[in-house]
């Protein structure tokens, strides 16, 4: 019998300006990057507007040389953005939300082949993204039909998981010290 989507734990996200990712803990308690449906633990953070269809990834960042009015890209740098405006595909209502959610939306549906259904997820963002821009992310997220746990920091992210893959220190020990540097795309 399938776990139901309530008894499947978060999925982590990496919601990217150039490229995004998705993971899990799998059944022995690791995390693991989900492949996405052209084999590639990477997805380009890139939205085509084909007529009725919306394409993501590979295929849009393709065209960004040959369509450039049809494709978004780095539309995480204008979330919070109440005034953002850009014409695509003949509509000028397209908000940062709504193509961030084109993202999140293709990493959901690819990650579900894989693992199954499930609706939660913990989503990273960059230290020095504000609280509308937090609240953008998590926008972005319910319209994919994610529900967002958290939003937390990329560097926070990758102290937390520096510190869980390591062994338990044992009691007595001396307590250590990390530095953690976020280099971007």
């Amino acid at each position: 019998m399938a776990p139901s989507p309530k008894n499947i734990p978060a999925v982590g996200i990496d919601l990217g300006t150039t490229f995004s990712v998705i993971a899990h803990v799998d059944a022995y308690g690791q995390p693991r990057t989900i492949l996405n449906s052209e084999g590639d633990a990477t997805l380009p953070s890139a939205v085509m507007f084909d007529r009725e269809t919306v394409i993501v990834g590979k295929e849009a960042l393709r065209a960004a040389s040959l369509e450039p009015d049809l494709v978004v890209r780095f539309a995480k740098r204008e979330m919070g953005n109440k005034h953002f405006s850009r014409k695509i595909a003949g509509r000028n209502d397209w908000s940062p939300e709504m193509i961030q959610s084109f993202v999140l939306k293709r990493l959901k549906d690819d990650a579900e082949k894989v693992i199954g259904p499930f609706s939660k997820a913990v989503i990273t963002v960059p230290a020095y993204f504000n609280d509308p821009r937090r609240h953008s992310t998590e926008e972005a997220g319910k319209l994919a039909g994610i529900e967002v746990l958290d939003i937390i920091n990329e560097p926070s992210a990758a102290a937390l998981a520096y510190v869980s893959s390591r062994p338990n220190p044992e009691s007595g020990k001396a307590s250590e010290v990390i530095l953690v540097y976020d280099l971007g795309g």
